[in-house]
């Protein structure tokens, strides 16, 4: 058993419920504006190992700007940092380009906007979704939804793969998943949502309640395998180590900030609703 992975486990679920019940909404957005540049950085450290360096911090100030968008609660704000973070990434990468070919860059000049875009996208987009969950109402519960989904999906995907593991789900990605991971996963996720539904949202149909637990545990496991692609793809472990037992803030969070847009979007356009 690893303690030191069970220590940083409960300190991360402390100071989680913490400041979803505790903190102000400003306290949360600063926790996740730190968290998301950590996590660039943990990106671009992954993707652009051989590039200059002037490029890895370009793309973690770029990224920040829709996470700095996203303190109003508008997804409108959101969307406007985004497009001011594009927008000057190709004025970069035009700017750039003359010199690019120098470097010791390993990546002509599309290459490295399209590093730099996906992470700015996958990262500092995704990353604001966060705040713009907690500024709906009964946001603080939603989050703790998600939280519980992801959570309860990779434990026992995990021990239900350890146990009874046998067929491979993406081999070429991550051989360690199995389909029977990938079923424990979901039912557990069931489980875990099932407690909360009935702590905080006691009048939602059970039913409605599993069916979008099983896509957003399904939306989960389409963002960890995102992030193990990018780490096999670039020859790293883990993207980043501040986590003790954990690895890197990507390593604790690739699950949850792909469904957190999601499920963002599925109640901003009235998909469901709570």
């Amino acid at each position: 058993m690893n303690f030191t992975r069970i220590a940083t486990g409960i300190v991360i679920t402390s100071g989680w419920l913490a400041l979803l019940f505790y903190g102000p909404f400003w306290l949360f957005w600063l926790t996740f504006l730190a968290l998301g540049a950590l996590a660039l950085n943990e990106y671009f450290t992954m993707t652009l190992a051989n590039c200059s360096h002037q490029d890895k911090i370009t793309g973690i100030i770029l990224g920040m700007l829709p996470l700095l968008a996203a303190y109003p609660g508008k997804p409108e704000a959101v969307s406007a940092g985004l497009f001011l973070s594009l927008f000057f990434l190709i004025v970069y990468c035009l700017i750039r380009y003359a010199s690019i070919n120098s470097d010791t860059s390993e990546l002509n000049a599309f290459a490295l906007m399209m590093r730099l875009g996906f992470g700015i996208f996958y990262v500092g987009f995704s990353f604001s979704h966060f705040t713009l969950l907690l500024a709906l109402k009964e946001g603080q519960y939603l989050l703790i939804l998600l939280t519980v989904i992801t959570v309860f999906s990779d434990s026992f995907a995990y021990y239900t793969g350890k146990m009874i593991g046998r067929h491979k789900m993406a081999p070429a990605i991550s051989p360690g998943k199995t389909i029977e991971g990938l079923l424990g996963g979901l039912g557990g996720s069931i489980i875990g949502a099932i407690i909360v539904s009935i702590l905080f949202f006691p009048e939602y149909s059970l039913i409605k309640i599993c069916i979008i637990t099983i896509f957003l545990s399904l939306i989960g496991v389409m963002g960890d395998l995102t992030e193990s692609m990018i780490k096999r793809t670039m020859g790293v472990k883990d993207s980043g180590n501040i986590l003790p037992g954990h690895g890197g803030v990507l390593d604790r969070l690739d699950s949850l900030m792909i469904a957190a847009p999601v499920l963002f979007y599925m109640l901003h356009f009235n998909i469901i609703s709570f």
